[in-house]
């Protein structure tokens, strides 16, 4: 088996390549390790490392009072 390796710059290129390797019928795999932040991402994160540290909460606190609150 060959394997090719093609990396894709943008989420309209990756739509076409895997349209066309299906409308092929060729098998494929994506591998999505690769992760890239949004500019709203980007903001949020920002906005909370400017927040009193000492107000922080860690995750697992985080997610208990998650949980708690909406049922989940």
């Amino acid at each position: 088996m060959t394997q090719i390796i093609i990396n894709l710059n943008n989420k309209e290129e990756e739509t076409f390549v895997e349209t066309f390797l299906k409308k092929m019928k060729i098998s494929f795999e994506k591998n999505e390790d690769d992760f890239e932040l949004t500019d709203e991402m980007k903001k949020v994160i920002d906005e909370a490392l400017k927040q009193d540290k000492s107000k922080f909460v860690d995750a697992f606190e985080s997610l208990k009072e998650i949980s708690e609150k909406y049922g989940i």
